[in-house]
Parts: structure tokens; C-alpha cells; sequence
């Protein structure tokens, strides 16, 4: 019986994570559908991939081995898919995209909009945070992610996946009136309320990670990863933020953006599974990409 791709991914995933628990959030599965994806793997494969240690269930040799050919065989099947397509000599099919909502909100539309000419391509777009997109794509329910990689938290997207480096959105402070007098420079922010991204973002990490950097604990009393809630917070002096150069638009006349000293920038990237960059629909996207983002 062939191995079915999805689940490949699934035990792939679990090999990464350690836990069904954490392979079921980061997939945004049921721990059941988990388990239940990994046994009908194991049934196709006709060997024990998965043993249970107590509470947990490990790799076997076997599970070991055929997470090892994962990556290979699942962006050669990625390539594969891209050549035919190819030999189609039109774009056409499905694509399906996500992008941070920033990111959806000011440029995503003009590059879906010019790839609406290919009449055969069915195009798909929505706003989701990297969290919630980049297993998606794992996964094959999304062809094209944009995300955001923010200083102070690094994001490795391993070789399961193929990055293009986009361009760099500038951060920079955002004052209400009672704070306008804040200076630019982390290390004189100590004790200033702060408006940060949930817990768990990186939106929420960048703020952490620069002020212990800068020698002092953060005080964080307002949470959001919209930067048009972030920017009314800020207005009414709730605090003080990290408002990227994209997002300027969104904040009201009351609040005052500076660059930082020393400046910060957020990187924004185009993630896709690796082999599928070769895809003419894929590849006719990034393109589109490139042209919309700034210079």
C-alpha cells in the first residue's frame, strides 16, 4: 500500500514536536486525529514506526528512518508535481496563500491581484498569523506562506521548506501624547507600560528579548498582534509599542513613530515547501511578490 503524504508529514511532524500533544497544536489536529493519522501510516507502511515509552510514544528504527527520507521524498514529489505542471505550458490549477495581516492588508492584494489574468489558475487567499499558516503549508493545505521574522527571535524553517528573503520592514516606537517624551533607545524604556504582541509571538518576544538585552524587564499591560488595536492603545497612552514601517498607516495622527536606536527591522519572507518553488504557479506568485514589496 503507498504511503500516504499527509500522514508522512504527520510522523515527520511528531519526530520534530517529541509529543502527539505538541504535534496536534502545531497541526491544529485533535491529539485523536493524530494518533489516529499515525496509525494508518503504520498500517500502509506494514512495519511499527511508533512504540509507546509510558505516556509517550517514540521512533522506532524504522520511524526513524522513514522520517530521515522525509524531507527528500516529500520535496522530490514537490518537484515532481512542478514538472508536470510545467509540461502543462499554462499556470493553472489551485493556489492557495496566506500572509501576516499586515502584510494581507497592504500588499497581498495587489500581487493576487496580478495573477487574476491566468484564467486556468484558481487562486486562494486569506490572512493568518505563522503560527497557524506554516503548519498548513506543512501539511499541503497552503502553497505560499508569507511571514515575518522578527530580531531577537529567531525562526528557522529547516529544509522542509524553501525561503525567499523579501525585503526588511523598519520598527519603530510609537508614542502616545503623555509619551512622547520617550526616548528612541531601549535602554531608557525602563519602567514605560508597553503594548506588545500576545504571549507567544514573536510580536510579544521582540519586546522581551530587546529590553532584557537593554537590562530591564518590560511592563507589558496591553496585548494585540493587530496594529491598528496596538495604535489606538498607544493613542490613549496606554504605552508604548514596536510599530513596523508597513503598518504606519494604521496608527492616528496622536501617535508618534521614531526609528530606534540602535534601528530594528522585522524580515519578511515568502516560505514554500522545498521543490515546490519550482511550481509555474508558485513561481509566477513569487515573482508577483518581488514586484509589490518595496524597495
Amino acid at each position: 500500500m503507498p504511503l500516504d503524504v499527509k500522514r508522512l508529514r504527520v510522523l515527520r511532524e511528531l519526530a520534530e514536536r517529541g509529543t502527539v500533544a505538541a504535534t496536534a497544536e502545531a497541526l491544529a489536529f485533535t491529539p485523536s486525529a493524530v494518533s489516529q493519522q499515525l496509525s494508518a501510516l503504520e498500517r500502509e507502511a506494514g512495519v511499527v514506526l511508533l512504540e509507546r515509552e509510558g505516556r509517550r510514544l517514540q521512533l522506532t528504527d524504522a520511524g526513524r528512518t522513514l522520517v530521515a527520507h522525509a524531507d527528500t521524498v516529500l520535496a522530490q514529489l514537490e518537484r515532481a508535481e512542478a514538472d508536470l505542471h510545467a509540461g502543462a505550458g499554462e499556470i493553472s490549477g489551485t493556489l492557495n496563500v496566506a500572509a501576516f495581516s499586515s502584510f494581507a492588508r497592504s500588499l497581498l492584494p495587489r500581487a493576487a491581484a496580478a495573477m487574476l489574468h491566468h484564467e486556468h489558475l484558481r487562486l486562494h487567499v486569506r490572512d493568518a498569523e505563522p503560527q497557524d499558516s506554516v503548519p498548513l503549508l506543512r501539511l499541503g493545505e497552503l502553497d505560499v506562506v508569507v511571514a515575518q521574522r522578527f530580531p531577537y527571535v529567531p525562526r528557522d524553517f529547516g529544509p522542509a521548506f524553501h525561503v525567499v528573503e523579501l525585503f526588511d520592514d523598519p520598527l519603530h516606537l510609537a508614542t502616545g501624547p503623555g509619551h512622547h517624551d520617550a526616548p528612541p533607545r531601549f535602554a531608557d524604556l525602563a519602567n514605560r507600560p508597553w503594548v506588545a504582541g500576545h504571549p507567544g509571538t514573536s510580536c510579544h518576544e521582540v519586546v522581551i528579548h530587546a529590553c532584557h538585552a537593554a537590562g530591564h524587564e518590560p511592563r507589558i499591560v496591553g496585548f494585540s498582534n493587530d496594529f491598528a488595536v496596538v495604535s489606538a492603545l498607544v493613542a490613549q497612552d496606554v504605552g508604548v509599542a514596536l510599530i513596523p514601517k508597513m503598518a504606519h498607516d494604521q496608527a492616528p495622527p496622536e501617535v508618534r513613530l521614531r526609528p530606534l536606536d540602535p534601528p530594528l527591522s522585522r524580515q519578511v519572507l515568502a516560505v514554500v515547501r522545498a521543490g515546490a518553488e519550482e511550481r509555474p504557479a508558485v513561481a509566477a506568485f513569487l515573482r508577483e511578490l518581488r514586484a509589490v514589496t518595496p524597495d
